[in-house]
This record gives C-alpha cells, sequence and structure tokens, in this order.
C-alpha cells in the first residue's frame, strides 16, 4: 500500500513539473518592411520582426517557417536565417526575408499600392526549451507597402 501511495505521489509531482514548463505561445509583431530584392518571377521583403516571450524562462528558438497574407491571400514565405533566443518575459527582434510569389501577387497589385492593406502572418517557431517543440502564432494588422517599394521602410498599424 505504501509503494503505490509513493507511486501515484511521484506520478502527480510528475505531471505537476511537465505543467510548470508548458511553453506559452510568443507573439509575434511586424515592425518593418523593405523590398530587398526585385525578379522576374519572385521578389524578396525584408521584414522585421519582433517576437515577444511570455514565458517565465528564455525561449530558444531554433527555427521560424513564416507565411505572409495580403488581403487574406498567401503571398509569400519565409524562414529565418539564424537562431533566435528570446529573454524571459522579453522581446528580441529578427529580420526575415519572404520570398513573394508574384503569381498570387501580380493580377492584384495595383489595388494593393492603393491604400493600406491588412496583413497576416502565421508563424511555426520551433523551440528548443525542454525537447523540441513546434510553437504556432498569428499577426495581424494593416501595412502601406508603397513605402516599401519607394526604398523607405513600410509604415504599419
Amino acid at each position: 500500500m505504501t509503494h503505490r501511495v509513493c507511486t501515484l505521489a511521484l506520478a502527480l509531482l510528475l505531471c505537476a513539473g511537465c505543467a510548470a514548463f508548458d511553453v506559452q505561445t510568443p507573439r509575434v509583431a511586424l515592425v518593418g518592411v523593405d523590398l530587398e530584392q526585385v525578379g522576374l518571377l519572385e521578389s524578396t521583403l525584408l521584414v522585421t520582426l519582433r517576437v515577444d516571450n511570455p514565458n517565465s524562462f528564455r525561449l530558444p528558438i531554433e527555427r521560424g517557417i513564416y507565411t505572409f497574407f495580403l488581403e487574406g491571400e498567401r503571398v509569400g514565405t519565409g524562414a529565418t536565417r539564424l537562431p533566435l533566443d528570446v529573454p524571459a518575459r522579453s522581446s528580441s527582434r529578427q529580420q526575415v526575408a519572404i520570398e513573394l510569389d508574384h503569381a498570387q501577387l501580380l493580377p492584384r497589385l495595383r489595388s494593393l499600392l492603393d491604400r493600406e492593406v491588412d496583413y497576416r502572418i502565421e508563424a511555426e517557431h520551433v523551440v528548443r526549451a525542454f525537447g523540441e517543440r513546434s510553437v504556432h502564432s498569428v499577426s495581424e494588422g494593416e501595412v502601406d507597402l508603397r513605402s516599401a517599394l519607394r526604398g523607405s521602410s513600410a509604415s504599419l498599424r
């Protein structure tokens, strides 16, 4: 009987310990957009992201994969070039090259440049905290792409 009670207590303690190390979803905010390269079939936007860590421990992000949407349509994807270490309850910035798909973007380019447009970034972060795991987050807002095409950083809201 004593053995069962000790085993049960140990199991409960392990479960409580695992719950304490649950990774809260990092928040991603778009803080800058610049046009990096223009090509015939695709272009590259260099986006600056702020990653906020709500956890009480540092968040070692091994890699991030990002999907960029304008007005609800997927227009490009990108990935981090380097790992990112975000301090506990703090934030870090990271630049990500987003490869734009001209087939998706060009038919609507004129309407996207006439006004501020809605954007959404879906982020998949591979985190090395207490084993490797994937954490998903989404950022939404408005962006003025005309500024990026003129060579200055795009205005964001």
